[in-house]
Order: C-alpha cells, then sequence, then structure tokens
C-alpha cells in the first residue's frame, strides 16, 4: 500500500482575506518593535536633557565648594595676618555656603550632597576651635591632636585636600555624556 494514499490532500486555498491577515500581523509586528526603539530613544533623550538642564547648576554647586573649602584651608593664615577678626566672619561663611547649596536643591548627586554636610561640620570644628584659642584654651576638639592649634591644623590639611580631590568627586556628575 503506497504511503501516499492515506495522507489528506493539502488544500492550498488561499483566500485575499488570510494574505491581508498575514500582512496586517506582520505591519502590526514591526510596528511595536519600531514603538519600542522610539521609546528607549525617548527615554535616553530625556536622560540627557535632564542631566544638561542639572549641569549648571551642579557647576555652581562645585564652584561653592570649591571657594568654601579654599577659604577654611586659608582661614587660619588669615586669622594669623589678623584679616578676619575671631571666627565671625567664618560663622558668616558657613551661613551663606549653606545657604548657596540648599537653593539648588536636589540634584541627584549623594556624594556630593555627603561632602558638603562634610565641609560644613569641619568648618564648625574650625570655629570652634579658633574660639577656643582665641581664648586662650588650647584643648583640641578631636582626640588625635595634642593642641587646639595641630587640631586647625589637621582641619585646616584636611580642608586643601578636600579642595585638591573635588574634581574627581564631581567628574560623574559634569563628564561628558
Amino acid at each position: 500500500m503506497p504511503l501516499t494514499a492515506n495522507v489528506m490532500p493539502l488544500d492550498l486555498d488561499i483566500k485575499v482575506s488570510d494574505v491581508i491577515a498575514a500582512i496586517a500581523l506582520l505591519i502590526s509586528v514591526l510596528s511595536a518593535i519600531y514603538a519600542r526603539g522610539q521609546r528607549i530613544a525617548a527615554e535616553r533623550a530625556n536622560l540627557i536633557a535632564v542631566r544638561e538642564s542639572r549641569r549648571p547648576l551642579r557647576l555652581q554647586v562645585f564652584q561653592s565648594m570649591h571657594h568654601f573649602s579654599k577659604y577654611c584651608s586659608t582661614y587660619w593664615t588669615l586669622y594669623h595676618m589678623g584679616e578676619v577678626n575671631r571666627s565671625r566672619e567664618l560663622t558668616e561663611r558657613i551661613d551663606t555656603f549653606k545657604w548657596e547649596i540648599e537653593q539648588h536643591g536636589h540634584l541627584d548627586m549623594p556624594d556630593v550632597e555627603e561632602k558638603a554636610k562634610a565641609f560644613v561640620n569641619g568648618a564648625w570644628k574650625l570655629q570652634r576651635l579658633v574660639d577656643r584659642i582665641a581664648s586662650e584654651q588650647n584643648n583640641p576638639h578631636d582626640s588625635e591632636y595634642a593642641t587646639a592649634e595641630e587640631n586647625v591644623e589637621g582641619l585646616v590639611d584636611w580642608f586643601a585636600k578636600e579642595n585638591r580631590e573635588l574634581k574627581a568627586l564631581f567628574q560623574p556628575y559634569l563628564g561628558a555624556a
């Protein structure tokens, strides 16, 4: 018995409506692929737009932090030269720095925000130490130092080091896309 005798004949009777349905299915699949690509491109463009709109504000935060850390790293010298009187100018500068940072709002830079807080805390330590020294108390704020003057010099060195490292801290936020 031949094998072909038991097989049903293949009905290749394709209608025009079947061809139209297949073409419509193909077009809908291609449209979905194209729409997904457009959505991905739109999301990427949105991220770039947000990043670039934040760039000037981030640069202003960098400049504020740079100037503040530079000021704190030279405060002890300015104090000895008589350019500043006790810690009044430093206190005003701390308040101004905090205000400058707060005015920029949330810029999605958590490590920079933590560094700004560390700058403020370090400046307050410096202010307290300068006041202690001015009132002839030489006890340090941090236990790792023997005198308040050594503590001030340690803080001044820390501010100078942090000032040099600011570019690296901001590089991910200000670098090219």
